[in-house]
């Protein structure tokens, strides 16, 4: 049996676990910050707290988060004080789909009325973005696409036009489509990809809304190739996930470009995900089905800094729904099992700690069970959301918390 690692220490002044947390991603061009459950109050409150430290410094340029980009667009153009919603409430409220309250809960709302005032401060080319980078809101984005065209586009409109064509037969749903173009003959993937061509091809502008709405229009049109990808592949019995962990990391790519052209210096992007994305796939079960990671997809190629950090709990309740499309409702995290990783951290002392990784004691380099608990709980089944990982080289650093609650959804 492994030793009890060395008592972790708690929360005492100058060891505040975000502090540290900031210090250790000071470096990095973008930092990952994980969740083990898309419904706990305190991963959002952590990761606030984290981005809001990183933001003191003029590198930071913007915060993208696991959501489809045509909801988080709203929120993008209030923060940066060139929309005119009154509150952040308001402008969370284009997130309508499921999972509705893993975005629009008052601890993201708080958040952003926070980074709105931080923007207001600073001049508009230094004012931080919020971006989202998923691919489910195929349709939703689709429709973004062909707006612009229908301002911007001109002759291009027939790319809209013919994108809209080639998906209407399905009635926006994605699992029809997805099933439809498992046949070559019935994919939108050429169609899809014109579209993108058009709307890249507009040319840019120079004030800041105009520059947002169009880098929004290239951004929804990438979601549409991207998004017809993921759909065709998950309809196939393909990778989907490797599908989605490449599409999410070209958004923040993209990102990246878009903010450092407009500061004129590299930028630095924080990512607020699930832990599953955030973890090296070497260190989790996912490579057995030879899955990839955001974090692996970022640091591959090329000299870019990544520091991902991971965030765990051993108790309290958490958001999920029972199945998918269904609400939201509050369920009850059992304490963690004695020999997982939550488990080791709970014994090891501390109610809010953080360990740096690797180079911790030999019981986290064990293979241990790990929650990862996503948008949907089975509660007759709990067991169901524990894998396998190592811990020790899972991230760079996790933050634990031994007790949490739900986030609180918006109305």
């Amino acid at each position: 049996m492994a030793a009890m690692p060395t008592p972790l220490r708690p929360e005492t002044g100058r060891e505040d676990p975000d502090q540290a947390a900031i210090l250790a991603a000071a470096a990095a061009d973008v930092v990952l910050l994980g969740e083990a459950t898309h419904g706990t109050s305190e991963f959002y409150t952590e990761r606030a707290r984290i981005t809001e430290g990183l933001a003191q410094d003029a590198r930071t340029a913007a915060v993208v988060i696991e959501a489809d980009g045509t909801e988080v667009a709203r929120a993008n153009r209030y923060v940066r004080g060139i929309g005119p919603d009154p509150s952040a409430a308001v402008a969370l409220s284009d997130f309508r789909r499921f999972p509705r309250w893993m975005w629009r809960n008052q601890e993201l709302a708080e958040f952003v009325e926070r980074l709105r005032a931080t923007n207001l401060r600073r001049p508009e080319s230094a004012r931080i973005g919020l971006y989202g980078m998923d691919v489910y809101d195929l349709y939703g984005a689709l429709d973004r696409g062909r707006a612009f065209l229908r301002v911007h586009g001109g002759r291009s409109l027939a790319a809209a036009d013919a994108a809209a064509k080639c998906f209407a037969p399905h009635r926006r749903s994605t699992e029809a489509y997805g099933t439809a173009a498992r046949k070559p003959a019935r994919s939108c993937a050429a169609a899809a990809q014109s579209l993108l061509d058009a709307v890249t091809a507009t040319p840019s502008a120079i004030d800041l809304a105009a520059s947002e709405a169009h880098f929004e229009a290239r951004q929804a049109a990438a979601a549409v190739v991207d998004g017809e990808a993921y759909f065709r592949a998950a309809f196939a019995g393909s990778y989907s996930w490797n599908v989605r962990e490449r599409a999410m990391a070209g958004v923040i790519e993209r990102v990246a470009q878009h903010a450092t052209s407009a500061r004129h210096h590299p930028a630095r992007i924080v990512v607020w995900t699930h832990n599953s994305h955030a973890a090296k796939a070497a260190s989790t079960t996912l490579v057995d089905q030879g899955e990839t990671t955001l974090a692996d997809l970022l640091r591959h190629g090329d000299a870019r800094q990544v520091f991902s950090l991971g965030l765990l709990t051993h108790s309290g309740t958490f958001m999920a729904a029972s199945a998918w499309n269904r609400p939201g409702q509050i369920f009850r995290l059992t304490p963690a099992a004695r020999n997982s990783a939550e488990g080791l951290l709970y014994r090891a002392g501390g109610a809010r700690t953080l360990l740096m990784l690797p180079g911790s004691t030999a019981a986290f380099a064990e293979w241990r069970p790990q929650r990862m608990v996503g948008a949907v709980f089975d509660a007759a089944n709990p067991e169901a959301v524990y894998a396998r990982a190592q811990l020790s080289t899972q991230f760079d650093a996790v933050l634990f918390a031994a007790e949490t609650r739900a986030v609180t959804p918006l109305p």
